[in-house]
């Protein structure tokens, strides 16, 4: 499933202060067909990056175009350029960058764009591991040797953290992966990258660091995207059911930047001695491949204390309606669908006799439909907020129609109704709604709903993700 547009990387204040032109820079007027356009590849594989299977419509990248060494000449600072969703991007208005009328230039990009960066440098941030593309930091720096007559230029983007995904199983002795967290300790949180040369400063700033925890059908999957460096004898400790499972990472582990590493990892009890067991070999989608190994861990000599994630945002809940949704009639009946992500909680239909459906289209991934002037609804329930606080709950949302009331989609959690406002934007392009200021429980449920009378336009629902702090 795609994810839709989140952009939070931690970087700061403006690059070069403005865009400068030298003297051969040409004067044309700023609209996209003068401008230079973009297409783009991630590590190999086309318009591919780590936060879903494709670019989506709004992800913007920042471009620089220059002359010579590093920054020293920079004809154009910090442009937004922004993609439809194809991995084609253009820039409108000031943004737009015009090749100079004499000599060639390169090209500098990086992801997610922001608006202000200090002195050609980006700071990154890894503690808040909850949104993986807010910290997928890309690169390019491939765009060489271009001039006026070159036509659309290609940026070759590279991943420049690492990412470690460990693929967890419930073996002997421990029943349930309910509420595991996983917790990278004394690792690198904060370092700087000179966009000017593609160079990372020592890392510092030595953190706990929670990674985020996705339950599936048959196990539960980890996700860190980290910082390149040594690794080495760091403790990754699992903490589930009221047990402490540590992995002592090898002592000559580096992590490099580019690289997806996988393990399978089973946690068990043998007599009383809790193991993590970490089993075969590294795999990847779009990272660099390397190679993988096992590991087991005895118990802890010790109890260790879990990080305490006070004050933390997790995301405790996702759904993304799975991969399995129908192409075609008969569409599949929310109540009776079977390929939800999550298998812990319940799925109804608000109504007997007129209902939402699951299907996907040639454009769309898997999702929810209500069908316009028609009064349905869908229920979600036993979802687990257990300690979370600050609750909050983003989804999002399209309809078959040009700039759709968003409020004709009704949203209720534990009875109470939650108003939405606003107007959606295109025909069936999906929005991010926000609701805040949700009721703590230990329990949820979640309910959307359509009256016929205000469904003129048929809805879409799609990712579905409750979020609190412990």
């Amino acid at each position: 499933m795609n994810t839709k547009k989140l952009l939070s990387v931690a970087f700061l204040a403006l690059l070069l202060g403005s865009s400068c032109k030298n003297d051969a820079y040409r004067d044309l007027e700023e609209t996209a067909e003068n401008g230079v356009q973009f297409t783009s590849t991630i590590a190999g594989n086309s318009t591919t990056r780590v936060s879903g299977n494709s670019w989506d419509k709004d992800d913007a990248i920042g471009v620089f175009m220059k002359q010579g060494t590093g920054f020293s000449n920079v004809i154009a600072g910090n442009k937004k350029y922004v993609t439809s969703g194809n991995g084609n991007f253009s820039a409108t208005g000031s943004d737009i960058i015009n090749y100079p009328n004499e000599g060639a230039v390169d090209f500098i990009a990086y992801y997610p764009y922001v608006e202000q960066l200090s002195n050609g440098i980006a700071e990154v941030n890894i503690s808040n591991q909850s949104n993986q593309s807010a910290i997928d930091l890309l690169y390019s720096n491939n765009a060489t040797g271009y001039n006026k007559d070159s036509g659309i230029a290609k940026l070759d983007f590279k991943h420049m953290l690492s990412k470690v995904e460990l693929n967890i199983t419930a073996g002997p002795g421990v029943s349930s992966l309910a509420g595991l967290t996983v917790a990278y300790q004394d690792i690198f949180s904060q370092t700087t990258l000179d966009l000017s040369n593609g160079s990372f400063s020592p890392s510092n700033s030595p953190a706990n660091i929670l990674a985020k925890v996705s339950t599936g059908t048959t196990g539960t999957l980890v996700e860190a995207i980290l910082i390149p460096g040594p690794y080495g004898s760091k403790n990754v400790v699992f903490t589930v059911g009221g047990n402490t499972f540590t992995w002592k990472l090898p002592a000559n582990m580096t992590l490099e930047s580019g690289m997806k590493y996988s393990h399978s990892i089973q946690l068990r009890t043998e007599a009383g001695i809790t193991k993590a067991v970490a089993i075969g070999e590294t795999t990847i989608t779009d990272w660099i491949i390397v190679p993988g190994s096992s590991h087991v861990i005895d118990k802890d000599k010790e109890p260790i204390k879990p990080i305490d994630p006070v004050g933390v945002e997790q995301m405790f809940f996702e759904e993304d309606f799975g991969e399995q949704g129908p192409r075609a009639n008969p569409r599949g009946r929310f109540a009776t669908y079977t390929d939800f992500k999550n298998k812990t909680v319940k799925y109804s239909d608000l109504y007997t006799d007129s209902w939402a459906d699951i299907r996907q289209t040639s454009t769309m991934d898997t999702h929810v439909w209500f069908p316009a002037n028609r009064t349905t609804g869908m229920k979600i329930e036993n979802i687990n907020a257990a300690g979370y606080t600050k609750l909050r709950m983003t989804y999002e949302q399209a309809a078959n129609g040009n700039n759709a009331d968003i409020s004709a989609l009704k949203i209720k959690i534990n009875g109470v109704n939650y108003p939405t406002s606003g107007t959606l934007g295109g025909q069936n392009q999906f929005s991010e709604v926000a609701i805040d200021g949700i009721a703590s429980a230990a329990n949820l449920t979640v309910e959307v709903s359509t009256q016929a009378a205000e469904n003129k336009t048929g809805y879409r629902i799609d990712n579905i993700k409750i979020f609190g702090t412990k």
